[in-house]
């Protein structure tokens, strides 16, 4: 089956798309800060390598990891499968020194060549992940020996009491991901030793869960998305063995 033919990847792509402007305001919003662009610039700067490298942005929502690590020199690709999220992605390409490429794909199953990539990242993408052991299969096909996975996250919502309701967003939310739905997410609701525990049963070594106390303050100040609370987030960090 395909994702797009996935009756919940399907109702999940078209959640995101309906959402995607106002996502992107407030991620847009939070970047006005300079002390966001800074943190986030250390955050994926800390663990990837040094040099220009060829980079994949797995779920890049409204492009936003991906213009940043492009404006740092690397070449990167982000792939998504909501349209709605890439056609923000797309509009901020325009007068960017050296744009990111945007392309529909799927993050499970990312079209590339193995063996192609240094790194491949993500930011909120793993609780999204309707096939987390098959995604890690195949990222770690993808990358070059010695390369590079980064995966920044948090367990945003606890049991279904927990979703957020009221809204016309709220709702939407809780009925696209439902108790059936995040029994579908391995990475849903897991902890941060469950998401090490998988990524190495998947082949990945140096395997680390950094907390990102500093995002989170920043969290505190500045707002989260609409519908979450502030979350301690961590970076996961791996390499695929040389």
């Amino acid at each position: 089956m395909t994702p797009t033919a996935d009756p919940d990847q399907a109702r999940w792509n078209d959640y995101w798309t309906r959402y995607a402007a106002e996502y992107d305001e407030h991620q847009m919003s939070r970047l006005a800060h300079p002390e966001e662009r800074e943190t986030w610039s250390r955050v994926w700067a800390d663990v990837l390598p040094a040099g220009p490298s060829t980079i994949l942005d797995v779920g890049t929502g409204s492009g936003n990891v991906a213009l940043l690590l492009a404006g740092a020199g690397h070449e990167v690709t982000g792939i998504d499968l909501a349209d709605g999220m890439l056609e923000r992605a797309r509009g901020k390409c325009a007068g960017h020194p050296h744009p990111p490429t945007f392309v529909t794909g799927d993050a499970v199953n990312p079209p590339f060549t193995p063996g192609s990539l240094d790194a491949i990242v993500s930011r909120y993408l793993l609780w999204t992940l309707r096939d987390a052991p098959t995604a890690l299969r195949r990222w770690h096909e993808l990358l070059r020996p010695g390369g590079v996975l980064v995966a920044v996250d948090a367990p945003w919502f606890g049991d279904d009491a927990d979703l957020p309701r009221g809204t016309a967003r709220q709702d939407d939310f809780a009925a696209a991901y439902d108790q059936d739905a995040f029994a579908r997410l391995p990475f849903g609701r897991a902890r941060a030793e469950q998401i090490v525990a998988e990524w190495e049963a998947a082949g990945f070594e140096d395997v680390r869960a950094d907390p990102l106390t500093e995002v989170l303050e920043l969290d505190r100040v500045h707002g989260v998305a609409p519908g979450h609370s502030p979350q301690l987030q961590h970076r996961f960090s791996a390499r695929r063995p040389r």
